[in-house]
């Protein structure tokens, strides 16, 4: 099977590691770079920088582009990309807004050409292992969902000043992941209510947020999360994803799903029933199960593989545009939650995206 030419735009920090997964992959080669601001990643991978996306398409043989380049150019890339006939693995966010991501989504129906968003948690085994428990029945109807994201950030990360900011917070730049991930493990969110604190940094950018959600399904959530709380519990601590980042703390769990039939924590994948032929009662002692999560596999490795096979048109993408606009429309409806302190219904924001 011949190599799939693969061209990064934009050469920050996340098109360097997808810039590292190309080359680690063995049907892949990074083949180009395009950034208007810097050819350094470009000549530290030994390939051509182009400036802009025409003078890239004209003079490169291209199977797809990865998009890494600032969110507000997003849509504007990817829909250009499109344009060219070239599938697209568009890194979060989809867009800036719902109605950005609505332009995109349009455009991409008429050109019908595939774009996979990096939510690439979804990639995770671990994930995998836990749906499929889930399916299995192992935890019957759920009836809750508690999500728990919760480090220090240190005080240089807001020298920063978009990082002072309102939409820079926990919710915007980090819960994205958890809320999807609620999504995937367990049907859509129907509304939200939430609350936001200022009073560790007393910044315009909210430091901690309480979120609770009603699932389509009627099992109701919780994500409770905080940049300036220590705790060993958030995701990246806890899978050890993003060891260069994070520190670890592999004992913990981010995740505790229970439902008629048991109970699940998720990332050590260990979950509790009654003993068989017992009565189900808070008297009754539960047994404790595991299976060992899969924490070997390199996430970006596995999303570049299915990235792979999107563009052969073996698979449709795990997060589809489609898809993905439903945490954009999450976010909004979080937002409007919390500023004005009652449950917002996500049917409502539909209803004013039909009529508008």
């Amino acid at each position: 099977m011949s190599l799939k030419k693969i061209a990064i735009i934009g050469a920050g920090v996340m098109g360097k590691k997808h810039a590292q997964t190309i080359i680690q992959h063995p049907l892949t080669e990074l083949v180009a770079v395009c950034d208007p601001f810097s050819d350094a990643m470009a000549k530290e991978f030994a390939v051509p920088n182009f400036q802009d996306l025409n003078e890239l398409f004209k003079n490169q043989l291209i199977d797809g582009v990865i998009i890494a380049n600032p969110n507000r150019f997003h849509v504007s890339t990817a829909i250009t990309c499109m344009q060219h006939g070239i599938p697209c693995l568009l890194e979060k966010p989809l867009a800036l807004n719902t109605e950005e991501a609505l332009s995109l989504i349009s455009e991409q129906e008429k050109l019908n050409i595939p774009i996979l968003v990096g939510h690439h948690r979804r990639h995770n085994p671990i994930i995998q292992q836990a749906k499929e428990l889930i399916e299995k029945g192992i935890v019957g109807e759920i009836n809750t969902f508690n999500a728990l994201w919760s480090v220090y950030k240190p005080d240089p990360y807001f020298d920063i000043e978009w990082h002072r900011k309102a939409g820079a917070g926990v919710l915007a730049i980090n819960l994205v992941h958890d809320l999807d991930l609620m999504r995937y493990l367990n049907g859509e969110i129907v509304s939200v209510q939430a609350m936001t604190s200022h009073k560790n940094r007393q910044l315009d950018v909210e430091d901690t947020i309480s979120i609770l959600v009603r699932f389509e399904n009627g099992a109701l959530g919780t994500l409770l999360a905080s940049d300036a709380a220590v705790s060993p519990w958030g995701w990246d601590q806890n899978t050890e994803e993003n060891k260069n980042s994070f520190a670890t703390s592999p004992d913990q769990d981010c995740y505790y799903i229970s439902g008629s039939q048991g109970a699940l924590s998720v990332p050590n994948l260990e979950y509790w029933n009654y003993p068989e032929n017992s009565q189900k009662s808070w008297a009754v002692n539960l047994v404790k199960n595991k299976i060992e999560p899969n924490k070997q596999e390199d996430v970006y490795l596995l999303q570049l593989s299915h990235f792979v096979d999107v563009i052969n048109g073996q698979v449709e993408p795990i997060s589809s545009p489609q898809d993905a606009i439903k945490n954009i429309q999450l976010l909004e409806c979080i937002e409007q939650a919390a500023k004005e302190q009652r449950t917002v219904h996500l049917s409502s924001l539909t209803q004013l995206q039909k009529t508008a």
